[in-house]
């Protein structure tokens, strides 16, 4: 892994879709067309480089979002929908562990005899 201060200055924003609709499989005839307007979107979320207290790297974002209950009832303010505290840590592997990073580290002191 590389240090951390290097991550950071090289790491871009990661992008996450949040949906009711899964993934479809890309054929090459596919490849070209226009993805459609997701019409099962709840939200999005960006993740930012960042450093984490346990000294590993990688990407973290949160967001508060509305998730409308598919299998509710409708009543006369519309389906059922609940508040959702997303929270996305996206780690690099292995990052804890960076050659480079010993700022504030002090080797540890020998006993002198």
């Amino acid at each position: 892994a590389i240090p951390a201060s290097a991550f950071k200055a090289k790491a871009l924003p990661l992008h996450v879709n949040i949906t009711h609709t899964p993934p479809s499989i890309v054929t090459t005839e596919d490849a070209d067309a226009v993805a459609p307007e997701d019409v099962g979107l709840i939200g999005t979320l960006t993740l930012v480089p960042s450093t984490f207290s346990t000294g590993s790297y990688g990407w973290k974002g949160s967001k508060r979002i509305t998730v409308e209950l598919q299998g509710s009832e409708t009543s006369e303010h519309g389906k059922e929908k609940v508040q959702v505290m997303l929270s996305i840590n996206a780690t690099v592997v292995g990052s804890k562990q960076a050659e480079g990073e010993t700022e504030g580290a002090k080797e540890p002191e020998k006993d002198e005899e």
